[in-house]
C-alpha cells in the first residue's frame, strides 16, 4: 500500500502581504452579522465609486434592486452566485468584497474626488504632477 505525505495547507499565505504586525491588522474571527454588513458596505462603496446606481447594477447582474439594496445595508445575506454576478457587473474580483481596507480607501477616494470636482483641468493636471512626484520620492 502506498502512503503519501500530505501537508496541511497553509492558509496564512492567502493573507495579504500588506498586513503588518499591528494588532489592528491581525486576522480575527468575524461573526456572521459583521461579515454580512461588511460585504454589503463594500458592494455599496465600490458601486458608488463607479458612480452607478443600485438599479443599474441590479439590472445588469440580473438580481432585484430591492434585494441588492437590502444586501448593501446588511439586512440580507447574499449567495456566492449573486455576489459573483455583482463582482462581474462591477468588474472587480470577488475578493474585494471581503476586504476591510477597501471600505476605508474607497471612502477616502470619494472624499478626495468630491473635493477635486470643482478644480479646473490645469489645477487637476498640477495635482496629478504632484502625486507622480510623491510616488517617485516614495519608490
Amino acid at each position: 500500500m502506498l502512503t503519501t505525505n500530505l501537508k496541511k495547507p497553509s492558509y496564512n499565505n492567502i493573507v495579504s502581504d500588506s498586513k503588518t504586525g499591528d494588532d489592528k491588522n491581525k486576522e480575527r474571527p468575524i461573526d456572521d452579522e459583521e461579515l454580512i454588513s461588511s460585504v454589503g458596505k463594500n458592494i455599496r462603496a465600490i458601486r458608488k465609486s463607479q458612480m452607478k446606481t443600485i438599479s443599474e447594477i441590479a439590472e445588469v447582474s440580473g438580481i432585484s434592486s430591492k434585494y441588492l439594496q437590502s444586501v448593501e445595508v446588511g439586512k440580507r445575506n447574499i449567495s456566492i452566485t449573486n455576489l459573483n454576478k455583482i463582482a462581474k457587473t462591477l468588474n472587480v474580483p470577488i475578493s474585494v468584497f471581503f476586504s476591510y481596507d477597501h471600505i476605508e480607501k474607497t471612502k477616502k477616494l470619494l472624499c478626495i474626488a468630491n473635493k477635486l470636482k470643482n478644480y479646473s483641468i490645469i489645477q487637476l493636471s498640477n495635482i496629478d504632477t504632484i502625486i507622480k512626484d510623491l510616488n517617485d520620492i516614495t519608490d
